[in-house]
């Protein structure tokens, strides 16, 4: 929902922009600060998180800001969730910003641990299957790509243990981790796994492709006995 209203049919202004950093993922008891960025001449920015319980967090400008901080310390439960910037230009409110969702980890002792099939070393160019494994109690499964998690572009949710991934190609590593949660408060995740680091050798490349030129090899031979038995066959038939 837009703040306030636009004056005399007008569109609102353009929507600021928001990030946070260290990122969107981030530990219980650890401090984060959420930026927005507006245009020149604002006077008044908010910065809003979303139901069940609608908290504002109101900045004002010093000179020509244009980025406003808001700074949050010791990130317990209640701080968790989705977040979004607005401002004021002195006669009307913008749009929101698109919206930040801010998740806390460590809320559930309960460490997962992360698995490979195939194993994690010498992997081919093929799909991967990473299996997270949480307690019983969680409902949720979250994958996340890299050291420090960016969620959602870094992550992904579902509702299964079961990721389905590609590992790139020759030479490249790859670190994840995963974490479970529940389906009712998905903004808050377990502690996370130990990191999973999966690397595609050069060698292995190279044992995918041999076979890929064996089979193929293969069929044609196959190919050629055919159609030489089939030859033969006619040949009979036609003779005296």
């Amino acid at each position: 929902m837009v703040l306030g209203a636009a004056l005399f049919g007008l569109g609102p202004p353009p929507q600021s922009s928001i990030w946070a950093v260290p990122g969107a993922v981030v530990s219980k008891g650890s401090a984060v600060t959420i930026f927005c960025r507006v245009p020149p001449g604002v006077t008044t920015v908010c910065l809003a998180r979303l139901p069940p319980r609608t908290v504002w967090y109101d900045g004002t400008t010093q000179g020509a800001q244009e980025v406003f901080e808001f700074s949050l310390q010791n990130i317990t439960q209640s701080k968790a969730g989705v977040y979004f910037c607005a401002y004021f230009n002195g006669s009307q409110w913008s749009r929101n910003s698109k919206n930040l969702e801010l998740v806390m980890t460590g809320v559930y002792n309960e460490k997962p641990f992360l698995t490979a099939d195939p194993g994690p070393q010498g992997i081919s160019e093929r799909n991967v299957t990473l299996l997270c494994h949480t307690h019983p109690s969680l409902d949720i499964f979250i994958l996340c790509r890299g050291g420090n998690a960016s969620f959602p572009q870094g992550c992904s949710r579902q509702d299964h243990g079961t990721f389905l991934i590609s590992p790139g190609s020759p030479g490249h590593r790859r670190t994840y981790r995963c974490f479970g949660s529940h389906k009712h408060s998905s903004y808050l995740w377990s502690l996370p796994s130990d990191p999973l680091e999966l690397s595609i050798t050069e060698s292995s490349t190279l044992d995918c492709r041999l076979e890929n030129h064996i089979r193929l090899i293969l069929a044609i031979v196959i190919l050629l006995c055919l159609g030489s038995l089939l030859l033969d066959a006619c040949n009979s038939r036609g003779s005296p």
